[in-house]
């Protein structure tokens, strides 16, 4: 009786299902219609279809994103910049605002926010880009007018202008037997005027990255090589690092990059692998930056080998 009982009861149960589906299964899939184009999907628009979309309106907001950054460069430098921008690890977490050299008066080509060199890296994201006081993206070289163009003296390469002061760094470059002076100052043994010492206040005020001595020998690391280069040499670049002038570094100012101690040398823009954030010495604050010149120093200063570098007045 019990079994008898129940399939009788599945019966009507069927019946009943099959009435309302004749009579009301139009208006409730009408209904279901009408609910889905109040929300994110239009009539006739598949979940899959919407994801693609989405997907898609995102990817053109990040272009102009990207596009805006950079506007006023050239064709080829936005090129250049999108598709840099695409492989970038690190998040610079801040922006890209213009910097002035303060020693110039002026904004020049490495803090500008644009690509000048159309390489896809703006700005000290650049490795040719030494500070905002740089004038060329293309090489090391600053391309200031007089700036450490002297033949033969120089005094601290990074502090933005030309010509040393009391107390302030001071060589020769005939002291350096890779002549990295050229036919106009070679390397002179007999040459009398090679200090052993520099200046405290050489030392004490001389921002020198992670790598570099205070005269521009810096060391480059390019394919697993490593180079000594003078970045005095106005056609030295990354993209020809084999015709760079080479240079003998000063021990007294020299300060040797250590990546073992997550320190990011010259050059580079990111901190070893297996290191979460860079190291910085006396309590400078660390930075990251992308490939648009984004970084999140604070204002006053720039973002250089993980570290954020003051703006020093000319």
């Amino acid at each position: 009786m019990l079994r008898s009982s129940t399939l009788a009861s599945s019966f009507f149960a069927l019946v009943i299902a099959f009435v309302a589906c004749s009579d009301g299964g139009a208006q409730t899939s009408d209904t279901e219609s009408s609910t889905t184009e109040a929300g994110t999907l239009s009539a006739g628009t598949s979940t899959t279809d919407a994801t693609s979309t989405s997907t898609s309106t995102s990817s053109t907001s990040t272009s102009s994103t990207s596009s805006a950054t950079e506007t006023g460069g050239s064709a080829s430098a936005s090129e250049g910049s999108t598709s840099a921008a695409t492989s970038t690890t690190t998040g610079g977490g801040g922006t890209c605002t213009p910097t002035v050299c303060e020693s110039e008066g002026k904004v020049l080509a490495c803090g500008d926010c644009m690509d000048n060199d159309g390489d896809g890296k703006v700005d000290l994201a650049d490795p040719e880009c030494i500070s905002p006081c740089d004038d060329d993206e293309d090489t090391f070289a600053t391309g200031l007018p007089g700036d450490n163009k002297d033949p033969c003296k120089q005094d601290c390469f990074f502090d933005g202008n030309s010509g040393g002061g009391k107390g302030d760094c001071a060589w020769d470059l005939k002291c350096d037997p890779m002549s990295p002076g050229g036919d106009k100052c070679p390397y002179d043994p007999n040459f009398n005027n090679c200090p052993d010492m520099q200046s405290q206040e050489c030392l004490d005020t001389c921002q020198t990255p992670n790598g570099c001595d205070c005269f521009g020998c810096c060391t480059v690391t390019v394919d697993g090589m490593s180079y000594d280069i003078y970045l005095g040499d106005p056609d030295c670049k990354l993209s020809d690092i084999g015709s760079c002038s080479l240079c003998t570094k000063n021990d007294q100012c020299d300060d040797p990059c250590m990546p073992e101690n997550c320190e990011v040398c010259f050059g580079q823009t990111e901190p070893p692998p297996g290191c979460e954030e860079p190291m910085c010495e006396n309590d400078m604050q660390s930075c990251t930056i992308d490939n648009m010149g984004n970084h999140d120093c604070p204002e006053g200063f720039f973002c250089s080998t993980g570290c954020c570098w003051a703006l020093i007045p000319g």
